[in-house]
């Protein structure tokens, strides 16, 4: 029957289910903590290591955190199709100097589809602002780019927008809006989102952690809960930002800046 003895003979042992592996330490506490966490459950290892690291007040190995992981089945599942990348097309040298800005429909209840706008900067990766609504006109994009512009105390000629070419961003009211607040607006290409890649990739992080796991049932919760993201995501760690956080390189940026005006 061609068997192998050895098959015969071998006493299969039950396999655990990776959630009731027994954990050794502190540390591999942490690490499934961490990655258990809502926060960061769609996150990979060098992400979990840092996180990891600022919780326990001491550096945590990666190639640790990647066995942790292995072990207990965290492991996210990753694109497997190679994407295209365009390397130093949005070089920023301060923040205020580009932003992106984008808009994205989510669900909620009481209306059906409502309307995210959204605009980052390039530079600390702040939300510098956004507003969620039941229209998608260009008066909603005008009221997020007044508001971000007067929060922020923008100047003349200090900021470049990018968007994408939606009415909402290319109508005479926004463009008038606009170039009265001395924004020049820089438009991506057609069909082309590379060319709006931070924002993109915001709204992507924002799907896949807060809307797509929760239900929202009028504006207001929707409001509240993407609010609280938005808290949450200045506090967290990002990896093109060598895994600093967004408010704390909007702070070592304030921090160069006191120092140039006193030495000055």
């Amino acid at each position: 029957m061609k068997i192998s003895r050895q098959a015969i003979y071998r006493r299969p042992s039950p396999r655990l289910h990776p959630q009731s592996k027994a954990i050794v330490d502190e540390v591999e506490q942490a690490i499934v903590d961490v990655a258990r966490t809502e926060d960061y459950a769609s996150d990979g290892y060098r992400m979990i290591a840092e996180v990891t690291s600022r919780r326990l007040g001491r550096p945590v190995n990666r190639k640790r955190v990647l066995r942790v992981m292995r072990k207990h089945g965290l492991i996210q599942r990753r694109r497997q199709e190679p994407r295209p990348k365009r390397p130093g097309h949005f070089t920023v040298h301060r923040p205020d100097e580009l932003w992106h800005m984008d808009m994205s429909s989510i669900w909620v209840a009481e209306h059906g589809w409502c309307y995210l706008f959204a605009a980052i900067d390039c530079c600390t990766r702040e939300i510098a602002g956004w507003s969620l609504e039941v229209r998608c006109r260009a008066a909603e994009a005008i009221a997020v780019i007044e508001g971000a512009a007067k929060t922020r105390g923008i100047g003349e000629g200090q900021l470049t927008l990018g968007t994408d070419n939606g009415s909402q961003f290319t109508a005479r009211k926004t463009r008038a809006t606009m170039a009265g607040l001395g924004i020049t607006h820089r438009r991506g290409g057609y069909r082309d989102p590379e060319s709006q890649a931070f924002i993109e990739s915001w709204f992507s992080k924002l799907k896949r952690r807060e809307v797509w796991v929760n239900e929202y049932e009028t504006l207001e919760d929707a409001r509240l809960a993407i609010g609280r993201y938005i808290d949450r995501y200045h506090d967290r760690p990002h990896s093109g930002l060598g895994y600093r956080t967004p408010n704390e390189v909007a702070a070592s940026w304030q921090q160069s800046q006191s120092v140039k005006i006193e030495t000055a």
